[in-house]
């Protein structure tokens, strides 16, 4: 299998060295203004020298048929795939997004362009198990007590640019959903942001009754936790076609909406790419 990794942040620089040691990593690519462009990916990360020179993204086309990735992780910004997801198609290197700010505009052209590239595409903002867990608990919850009110916290660290977080508005819609399938009208979920810190990541469902109450709580202690649901993610998608969630990942709930299910084929050792 060969991976693509877009965007070295705080996270993604977890990510890469992840897929560093699972010898899947072997090309870096920044924007075409980054300072990190000519460095060895070993400058970037404060390791010894990697072999791995950080290019940039001119010429995206030319550079995917050199190396040819199967699978292109993402943690960079929603500009990424507005700009190149059309060749990505073309290509045919499926994609993990764990993008958490994308427009519903965004997500219709991310599907649209799935299907007519015959592609595979992660959408996966909640990316880690633990907090898939979180959400299927919190489903579990609003089906048993749709007359609790329910309340999302989300914590993380000041840097982090989206306020919610897409992990926090995907637990609330859930609720919401399973409230209408129910048939109840119970479609208030707030969601309280807070930015401080270094906080890693921390989602907590508050489910309040007349006399009682209820906590959800997962936290990341480690960013390792996303480059790991990363990791799975992308030996999922690998040789898969459609759009999936990270419960079809990990098996949670159920097959996935969209996408056909194609059995995968032995993995290949292989190169990637990264977005610094």
């Amino acid at each position: 299998m060969k991976v693509a990794l877009i965007g070295l942040g705080t996270t993604g620089k977890i990510v890469s060295e992840y897929l560093f040691n699972k010898n899947v990593l072997s090309m870096v690519l920044c924007r075409e203004n980054s300072h990190n462009a000519g460095m060895d990916l070993g400058e970037v990360l404060h390791r010894p020298y990697m072999g791995i020179t950080i290019e940039t993204t001119a010429n995206l086309e030319e550079k995917l048929n050199i190396y040819k990735p199967d699978i292109l992780i993402d943690f960079s910004s929603p500009k990424f795939l507005r700009d190149h997801l059309s060749t990505l198609a073309k290509c045919k290197v499926n994609v993990v997004t764990a993008v958490s700010d994308y427009s519903q505009m965004d997500i219709k052209r991310i599907k649209v362009l799935a299907r007519k590239g015959e592609i595979g595409v992660a959408i996966a903002p909640n990316i880690t198990l633990g907090v898939n867990v979180l959400l299927k608990m919190a489903q579990i919850a609003a089906g048993l007590l749709s007359d609790y009110d329910f309340q999302v916290i989300d914590e993380n660290h000041k840097n982090k640019k989206d306020s919610p977080s897409g992990t926090a508005e995907k637990i609330a819609s859930a609720i919401k959903k399973v409230f209408e399938k129910s048939g109840e009208h119970n479609d208030l979920v707030p969601i309280h942001s807070i930015r401080a810190g270094d906080i890693t990541g921390r989602h907590k469902v508050l489910v309040c009754g007349k006399y009682d109450q209820i906590e959800i709580t997962h936290t990341a202690f480690s960013r390792t936790a996303y480059a790991e649901g990363a990791y799975r993610a992308a030996c999922f998608i690998y040789g898969r076609k459609g759009v999936y969630e990270m419960k079809d990942v990990y098996g949670l709930m159920g097959n996935s909406y969209t996408g056909e299910q194609i059995p995968l084929s032995s993995n290949k050792k292989g190169t990637a790419s990264v977005y610094a």
